[in-house]
């Protein structure tokens, strides 16, 4: 990019994910430096992208722990244990072959982990080094390996202990969340357009697909991110979902069973399911659900952008945050019941408390809870912009990351419980790998793992 956008281009170009998200990580350190003067002056590109965390079984490092935390301790000092009810977790969905790890906790992408946080700020007990940022979520499979992908254009396989199983290169970066199957089979989407079946275990690939139409496969642009892979979400037929060049439904073998194309427009994000079974997937400016045959029920414009995949709630309805500083609700009949306004762009995931509570992150560097019914209940503030899509633990507190260099964690009525200082921006969304333990990777490329003691330790 050799000359500086005007305001018009620069405002047209931040309507769409393929630049807001890809747009740092393809162009040059001097390209990017032009680019974010027109940011500022008109619009907020996403510097980075968003990851998320999995489990561990090491002795703290005492050292990284002191390090990364050091300045957070005044602020700790008032946090509060939070004593709320549990929070229920969704009914489970019955899927082929048996339990699947599933993205955000469920089909519905509820965010909802079975887990409980640590109540007092957690160590440091390793970390992992890749060499590019780390803005997928990594997922653990059922028999205990992290699964995580890397901007280095890497798909990562770790012990227990933070150390390395194995490595598959891809030919492009890894934004998407993994998912595993009962089979031990782990499904990835890379940016090359491919969808990779490998074995959990040793990262052997079983197959890989490429069902987009776009004749460029790599690079930065509309035509080379387009039928980029950019999550997967199985079905309960035993389809594979993936989001990209339109929807795709796959065997379970990679062969294509249908799919779905709305105007060369790219689904950015793994759809979520209703309770019924209906696909809800975002491309662009539109929500749009489809029955399990691929048919369209319906569609709806919403915004410029739509970043990240909807959350579903009990009744059907969708709620999903977007470019124009909204968090939207539309209903199972995709009628728009109520819009929150925030101080900046929704591009992170939202969470859904068993209460109907929303927690919807902003680039306006707050974490809003939003009742069921539209109105503001609380609202957390951070020190920059937050990417990371929030965490509920079984008692339902928040934990989540900031740009600011911090992983939270905040109590049901929104008062901080501990915070964590890292050595990058935190827009991985972290994952509770199982009580007191917490993964989550950051820009400084590495992918972290947290212990906390419990109560009675």
């Amino acid at each position: 990019m050799a000359r500086l956008w005007t305001s018009a281009k620069c405002a047209a170009r931040c309507r769409s994910k393929l630049l807001l998200v890809k747009l740092r990580a393809h162009l040059g350190t001097v390209s990017f430096a032009l680019v974010s003067l027109c940011v500022t002056s008109h619009c907020q590109l996403e510097r980075r992208s968003a990851a998320e965390p999995t489990v561990l079984t090491a002795a703290a490092t005492t050292a990284d722990a002191a390090a990364a935390v050091s300045d957070a301790a005044a602020a700790d000092a008032a946090a509060v244990t939070d004593g709320g009810p549990p929070d229920a977790q969704p009914a489970p969905l019955v899927l082929p072959g048996g339990p699947w790890s599933l993205p955000r906790g469920d089909l519905a992408r509820t965010g909802r982990s079975p887990f409980v946080l640590p109540d007092k700020r957690p160590q440091i007990v390793w970390k992992f080094a890749t060499k590019g940022r780390i803005s997928a979520a990594p997922i653990l499979t059922p028999e205990g390996t992290i699964v995580f992908g890397s901007h280095d254009y890497g798909i990562y396989g770790l012990h227990p202990d933070g150390t390395l199983r194995w490595k598959l290169a891809t030919h492009d970066m890894v934004f998407a969340t993994p998912l595993a199957g009962p089979d031990g089979t782990v499904y990835v989407g890379s940016d090359d357009d491919k969808l990779y079946a490998l074995g959990a275990g040793d990262g052997s690939v079983r197959w890989t697909a490429s069902p987009g139409s776009c004749k460029r496969a790599l690079g930065a642009g509309p035509e080379s991110s387009r039928c980029d892979v950019e999550g997967v979400t199985p079905g309960f037929d035993g389809s594979l979902y993936i989001g990209g060049d339109g929807l795709t439904a796959l065997s379970p073998d990679g062969k294509v069973r249908w799919r779905y194309g709305n105007e060369r427009r790219h689904c950015g994000s793994a759809p979520a399911l209703s309770p019924d079974g209906l696909i809800y997937t975002v491309c662009q400016d539109l929500l749009v659900c489809l029955r399990p045959d691929g048919s369209k029920v319906w569609e709806v414009a919403l915004s410029l952008d739509l970043a990240e995949s909807p959350v579903i709630g009990p009744d059907g309805t969708a709620y999903l945050g977007a470019e124009d500083r909204r968090v939207y609700a539309v209903s199972k009949e995709g009628v728009v019941k109520f819009s929150v306004l925030t101080g900046g762009p929704v591009r992170a995931a939202l969470a859904l408390r068993s209460d109907g509570t929303l927690l919807a992150p902003s680039y306006d560097g707050q974490l809003y809870a939003i009742r069921s019914d539209g109105t503001l209940l609380w609202k957390f503030q951070t020190a920059d912009a937050i990417q990371s899509a929030p965490i509920l633990d079984r008692k339902g507190r928040a934990l989540f990351g900031s740009r600011d260099n911090r992983l939270y964690a905040v109590t049901t009525d929104g008062r901080l419980l501990w915070q964590v200082v890292l050595d990058g921006d935190v827009d991985g969304s972290p994952l509770l790998a199982e009580d007191l333990a917490i993964l989550v990777g950051t820009d400084d490329r590495h992918l972290y793992a947290l212990r906390g003691k419990s109560s009675s330790d």
